[in-house]
């Protein structure tokens, strides 16, 4: 006890700073660069912020011209800009100055608070900065509001030292330097000069000092005005007319005082209430109130009895007036020049350590007498800022425009031969904090824009130099990323998609967030190739032309320009979709998207006019070398029923439009280029490392079913062998009811021809075998050694990796033979054979459905699902119609089939509305999907169908 209260009363001691004082001051700063760094990037840079970086990186006759028309002067920028000089232009190091002029000010407060009104103050002042959200908040972001309160307090410091007569030159040379650095960071800090100017006029009246002191004083302020004059000169016209213009198109409306000053009094106390909290913004003024409640009820009757403080003044008079002064001036420009975006009490930040001082002083006034009572606001304080800084951390202030996803895409598919296009500044300000190397960064081309006399964009009004300029950089770059942000108006940025959208091929477009659009578009130099095709009734593809250069898997683009002619206007909204197919009928790569880059439907074209359809595919990485199919679909886009296509008399869902070679690429792409859904760092001895897969185990399947399984290899060394991944489900006991091992790929890409570094997606299907009973299970995998047949162990010793939860499904099975109406028996292969079949004795067209039910019986279990098929013939055994796909509409697959059991299979057959009356014929069969392979040969139903015409 002893021990305490001595500490206890050096502490509350109002002498000059013991060692004592110095370690507390020492650990509170530590404690507040703890604070001011935690999660330092986990908050995404906001606009502001990105026009920080835009502005920094720019060089210093650039930076003066930009922030003459800014709402900021420019010393902080040119700080900045010398600072990622040397530590570079990533976030956590922009961030640093903030973090380190948010920590000088804790020892700077102290000081102040000292000189104020005694150590006691100046600890306790210095603790609530600390813990303080709001100064927390701006000692993170990258700009000015922290720098300029640690100006203004030095300012402040040095004001003290007049009023106490220790006014040497060296004093007077530190209020001139931070007071002209205070002005030149930011404009507002005018109102805490002004308010230090009243107070000295004030104290030096009322103390009849001599007239020397306050003419020094008088000198130290034009000396501040002359240093300041050159800026005033040059950039005061251009502030005025902007400021102007801002307000005009921003049009925020002026607040009232009472909710201008509570605002700002709850932000200093517990910052900018965030998530949940932002409703009860109010509860910051809870400690203001109590601390006057308090002080009222406590010393009404003894206020005459307040004692001075070191400087001579009391010591809530110099925080009070530079509080009401600033609060009064930034109300005023609310009136005059309204400017109230979300979070606008950052412009007052300044003010803050007034308003702490001040607290401070009272606590401590109350301490001396009451103690109790004094922890009643002072806890209050600590807790509410603890809650703000609870949520500070975990709540994203800027969710809808965190440009880190876009960056990172940019970053990991971009190459430094490309281009991004800025519309904003602070995108620019973006790219080079989250992609801080310039030499792997794409280059950044800003837009064209002028800010005085009225901000506007050039290309919007200039459209022909837009094209001369978006062609140059077509030409020059190849490929263009362009982040499109939809919360602003859009009239340029429309224009730039319609005019790349005709002259590049749309390559992405992907949604960030709820405002961003991320486009690549590339350039592009198809030939031609000798095909059309006809889609339904109402489109014609009358030529094609695509890219038939080998194409790099993660970098490279097929391009595809496609002439279309309608015949008939659709009802409906249809879209095209582009598919890279591999030889084993795997879908690799997939581009959707309604004609001309989305920006036209087919519903809006004339019928009987060409139109010209550019599309650009993107080859994945993982990809591995060969050839592909690039293949074309249309679809409606409500129900994605694909239109049917003929091409060289063959019906089908898709035609084939050229033939692509796929190539290593020069250099491995990084492993955030591939895209899987779950991570899993799985080593195999020391030359294959699983990266992660993807399944369908969300779902639960069917016996039959298969379980697609993708995985993500990367190549660790060369393998210089075959390796086999092998896909198991396994039950409660560990026992295997279903696997499939095969070499990579399907046994097309084989671990034997992989190279160091190769990343390699690897799809596989493996079947759920039909004797499988209902249940969950285990989805699992091994890599066995093909030479041996030695499973290899995983760097944490495991030779099975657990990849997820399988849901197999009961389904109702038939053993009874099946009554067809229309009995016929067919045998195809030794597995299958058709006992019959269901169809109406006449359909009425167009527009009528041919609904036929086929009758199938399992001999055997059939070695690979198949699908079946009926194609409506006309007599001469040409296709009209058909429909195809998984028996039962994709729930009967055959190798879920038992030996013994009937099935029934339905097929809707869509007629044609051109289709002349008379009688046709039915042709039915199977065939594997990857091989188009039948199993067995086509059977004709004996039975004709009769089509006629609807009365």
């Amino acid at each position: 006890m002893d021990v305490w209260r001595r500490l206890r009363t050096r502490l509350a001691g109002d002498g000059p700073a013991s060692r004592h004082h110095r370690l507390l001051v020492l650990t509170l700063a530590l404690v507040a660069l703890g604070l001011r760094l935690a999660r330092l990037s986990f908050q995404p840079l906001w606009w502001d912020e990105g026009w920080s970086v835009y502005f920094a990186t720019s060089d210093f006759r650039t930076i003066l011209e930009l922030t003459a028309v800014d709402i900021h002067p420019p010393l902080y920028y040119l700080l900045l800009h010398y600072w990622t000089q040397f530590l570079g232009t990533s976030v956590v190091s922009i961030r640093l100055l903030s973090v380190v002029a948010g920590v000088a000010t804790i020892p700077a407060i102290y000081l102040a608070g000292r000189r104020l009104a005694g150590a006691s103050v100046g600890l306790l002042a210095a603790l609530l900065l600390a813990v303080s959200p709001f100064h927390v908040y701006y000692s993170q972001e990258v700009r000015m509001y922290g720098l300029v309160t640690l100006l203004c307090l030095a300012a402040t410091y040095f004001a003290m030292r007049w009023s106490t007569q220790e006014w040497t030159a060296s004093h007077w040379l530190g209020y001139v330097l931070a007071a002209t650095a205070a002005l030149y960071t930011q404009y507002y800090a005018g109102f805490v000069l002004v308010a230090l100017n009243l107070v000295v006029v004030i104290h030096w009246l009322r103390s009849q000092r001599p007239w020397r002191p306050l003419r020094s004083w008088l000198g130290a302020q034009l000396i501040v005005a002359l240093l300041y004059l050159p800026w005033i000169w040059y950039a005061g016209e251009k502030l005025y007319t902007y400021v102007r213009f801002k307000v005009s198109v921003e049009q925020d409306p002026a607040q009232n005082l009472l909710a201008y000053v509570g605002r700002h009094l709850a932000a200093f106390s517990w910052g900018h209430a965030e998530g949940m909290l932002a409703k009860w913004w109010w509860l910051g003024l809870l400690p203001v109130l109590l601390l006057f409640l308090v002080f009222v009820a406590i010393f009404w009757r003894r206020n005459q009895q307040q004692g001075t403080g070191p400087t001579g003044w009391r010591p809530s008079v110099l925080p009070a007036v530079i509080l009401v002064v600033t609060l009064a001036c930034g109300f005023a420009v609310n009136v005059l020049y309204p400017f109230n975006p979300p979070r606008s009490e950052r412009l007052l930040l300044l003010a803050l350590p007034a308003f702490l001082l001040l607290f401070a002083s009272g606590l401590v006034a109350i301490w001396r007498r009451y103690r109790g009572w004094a922890a009643l606001p002072g806890i209050c304080f600590v807790i509410l800022a603890f809650i703000s800084l609870a949520f500070f951390y975990v709540v994203p202030r800027y969710p809808d425009d965190d440009y880190r996803p876009v960056a990172e895409r940019i970053g990991t598919l971009g190459l430094p031969s490309d281009a991004i296009i800025n519309i904003h500044p602070w995108q620019v300000g973006y790219f080079q904090a989250y992609l801080p190397d310039d030499d792997l960064r794409p280059a950044l081309v800003l837009t064209p824009r002028e800010v005085i006399p009225s901000e506007r964009q050039i290309w919007a009004d200039d459209a022909a130099l837009m094209g001369t300029e978006l062609d140059a950089l077509v030409d020059q770059h190849d490929r263009l990323w362009f982040p499109d942000h939809r919360a602003m108006g859009r009239v340029l940025e429309r224009q730039i998609e319609a005019y790349l959208v005709e002259h590049a091929y749309p390559v992405l477009s992907e949604w960030y967030g709820e405002n961003t659009v991320l486009s690549l578009f590339s350039e592009g130099t198809p030939a031609s190739q000798p095909v059309s095709a006809q889609f339904g009734t109402w489109l014609r593809l009358e030529s094609a032309a695509v890219s038939t250069e080998p194409q790099a898997s993660a970098w490279g683009i097929v391009t595809a320009e496609l002439e279309w002619r309608l015949s008939d206007v659709p009802s409906d909204d249809y879209t095209v979709g582009l598919r890279l197919v591999g030889p084993t009928g795997h879908i690799w790569a997939q581009r959707d998207s309604q004609p001309l880059g989305g920006l036209q439907s087919f519903s809006d074209w004339q019928t009987g006019t060409p139109l010209f359809d550019r599309h650009g595919l993107l080859v994945p990485a993982g990809t591995p070398p060969g050839d592909y199919q690039l293949t074309a679909r249309v679809y409606r886009s409500q129900d994605v029923s694909v239109v049917p296509v003929t091409s060289e008399g063959v019906v089908g869902s898709e035609t084939i439009l050229s033939m692509i070679q796929v190539i290593r690429p020069e250099r491995p792409p990084p492993v955030a280029a591939l895209s899987f859904e779950e991570a899993l760092q799985a080593d195999f001895g020391g030359r294959l490392r699983l990266h992660g897969f993807g399944a369908n185990d969300a779902v639960p399947l069917l016996p039959g079913q298969m379980v697609e399984v993708d995985l993500f290899w990367q190549a660790l060394v060369d393998p210089g062998e075959d390796f086999l991944p092998r896909l198991m489900l396994l039950d409660d006991e560990e026992a295997v009811v279903s696997e499939l091992t095969e070499k990579p790929v399907a046994g097309t890409f084989p671990t034997a021809w992989w190279r160091a570094g190769d990343l390699v997606r690897d799809p596989h299907a493996l079947p759920i075998a039909a004797t499988v009973p209902p249940g969950s299970y285990r989805l699992a995998l091994s890599l066995v050694r093909a030479a041996d047949g030695t499973m290899v162990e995983t760097d944490q010793g495991q030779q099975i990796v657990a990849l997820g939860e399988i849901t197999v499904l009961d389904r109702a099975r038939r053993f009874e033979p099946t009554q067809p109406s229309q009995p016929q028996l067919v045998t195809f292969g030794s597995s299958v054979e058709l006992t019959g079949y269901d169809l109406p004795h006449a359909i009425r067209a167009p527009d009528a459905t041919l609904d036929v039910t086929l009758y199938w019986h399992a001999l055997e279990t059939p070695d690979r699902n198949y699908h079946s098929f009926v194609h409506l013939l006309d007599p001469g055994g040409n296709i009209l119609a058909q429909h195809d796909g998984p028996p039962g509409e994709g729930q009967l697959p055959t190798l879920g089939w038992l030996p013994g059991e009937y099935l029934t299979d339905a097929h809707p057959i869509q007629i044609p509305a051109d289709l002349p009356d008379g009688e046709y014929q039915l042709g039915v069969g199977l065939y594997d999907p990857t091989t188009a392979v039948r199993l067995g040969e086509r059977a004709i139903l004996t039975a004709p169908i009769r089509i006629e015409r609807e009365p």
